[in-house]
């Protein structure tokens, strides 16, 4: 018996010890179940696959904000951020949008001016927000951080509207129809 479990024993060292056999992955069968058509990556001799975005660019907060005026929606002041400007100190920075603008739609009733000693900060007009990211994933993030922010403060919610790499806020005073009004104007960007 003893002889038996010696044997046994050895016989597993070694098949422990073996090379095991190459795993051979189709990188193309990868990407396509990544659903990625041939024309939209490179695999590379090292295996890698490089997938190429079929973005030129994110439009610009001034590109949606001219949508919106040819579309007829009815802007008044429009506030384009800077890095210096931005009242969440956020554009810019990495990980973050790298456009904001905010905009009065004029059928909201916009709060009495403030004097920025009082308030510490210029007005800002009422309507909507658009912030602009490099990337989708940094896009997410800003979502999934403002959606706990919403469900934390309900009476801060706003509608939200995310393209593959803008981002569109709405006041809730509007109508589902009058912030669809947006929407449409957004996605098709």
């Amino acid at each position: 018996m003893l002889k038996r479990v010696a044997v046994l024993v050895c016989v597993f060292a070694i098949a422990g010890c073996s090379e095991p056999e190459p795993q051979v992955i189709d990188m193309d069968e990868v990407a396509a179940n990544a659903g990625l058509a041939s024309e939209d990556y490179e695999v590379h001799e090292n295996g890698a696959i490089e997938v190429k975005s079929n973005l030129t660019s994110a439009p610009k907060v001034e590109d949606v904000i001219a949508a919106f005026k040819d579309a007829g929606l009815p802007l008044g002041e429009v506030i384009v951020q800077t890095a210096e400007t931005d009242p969440n100190e956020r554009l810019g920075r990495p990980g973050e949008y790298v456009g904001s603008a905010q905009f009065e739609d004029t059928r909201i009733e916009q709060p009495e001016p403030m004097s920025e000693l009082e308030f510490g900060e210029p007005d800002l007009p009422v309507g909507g927000v658009i912030e602009m990211f490099e990337n989708n994933k940094d896009l997410q993030a800003r979502k999934q951080y403002l959606e706990q922010v919403y469900e934390a403060m309900p009476l801060v919610k706003q509608y939200m509207y995310a393209s593959e790499l803008g981002l569109l806020r709405l006041e809730f005073s509007l109508t589902p129809d009058q912030a669809k009004e947006y929407e449409t104007v957004f996605m098709s960007l």
